[in-house]
């Protein structure tokens, strides 16, 4: 018997994805003689990714929805911080993994790289539940239909709160889960996180706020394209 898995996630270039699964797959095939050198690989590769990410939750959204010049500057800002604190993370997290470690984390990789079937399109993706799934798709929905955005807008704000913290779940917390790290490494890597999260939930409610509803209407098809399902 077949179902949907609804999934949350964005689009890679065929570059990025090759060179994830070839990482992954070296990874797996090494008997522990290159784990520095993968280490590095790797958190290059995982870099490149919150890259393609920045790009789909931020600039492609800011290109839809133009900002005044006084909000481009504070929210570039703010998001030069969070990139910087992942960045951050990702590196020292990389740096003192073990063979074993290496590889879980590979494989953990592996499966969060899909190809969309229909547009042969690669993607980062993660699951999401089916009330949230649903609940997305009624918010796009609605956007589109009713001018009035105060009987939504803290829904929508709501929701994409709720997809930041699954991302932060998938993208941080199941990898971490899967390594051993020292109290003050992990508390370091925790802080690093933590202020991320907190600047991007802040830009989400400040950048979507004041939006008029022809411009919640225009990003609704750009959030709508970062929904997905899976046939399993």
């Amino acid at each position: 018997m077949t179902t949907d898995k609804a999934l949350w996630g964005f689009p890679i270039d065929e570059d990025l994805h090759t060179s994830a699964q070839e990482t992954a797959q070296r990874i797996q095939s090494d008997n522990g003689q290159g784990t520095k050198a993968l280490s590095q690989e790797a958190a290059q590769v995982v870099v490149s990714l919150t890259q393609h990410g920045l790009q789909s939750y931020y600039h492609r959204p800011t290109e839809i929805v133009p900002l005044t010049p006084g909000l481009k500057r504070t929210a570039d800002t703010g998001i030069k911080a969070i990139m910087g604190a992942i960045q951050m993370v990702v590196k020292q997290f990389f740096n003192k993994r073990n063979e074993d470690e290496l590889k879980e984390l590979s494989a953990y990789l592996e499966q969060m790289l899909w190809v969309h079937p229909e547009r042969s399109e690669p993607h980062l993706v993660f699951s999401v539940h089916a009330e949230l799934h649903q609940r997305a798709l009624a918010l796009i929905d609605q956007v589109r239909s009713e001018r009035d955005t105060s009987r939504y807008i803290d829904g929508v704000i709501d929701a994409l709160c709720e997809i930041v913290d699954l991302s932060i779940v998938n993208y941080y917390h199941q990898p971490v889960s899967k390594v051993s790290m020292g109290r003050v490494s992990k508390k370091t890597a925790d802080m690093g996180i933590n202020t991320a999260e907190k600047g991007i939930r802040k830009l989400i409610d400040k950048l979507l706020r004041d939006l008029k509803h022809e411009q919640l209407v225009e990003l609704s098809y750009h959030l709508e394209s970062l929904i997905h399902t899976r046939r399993e």
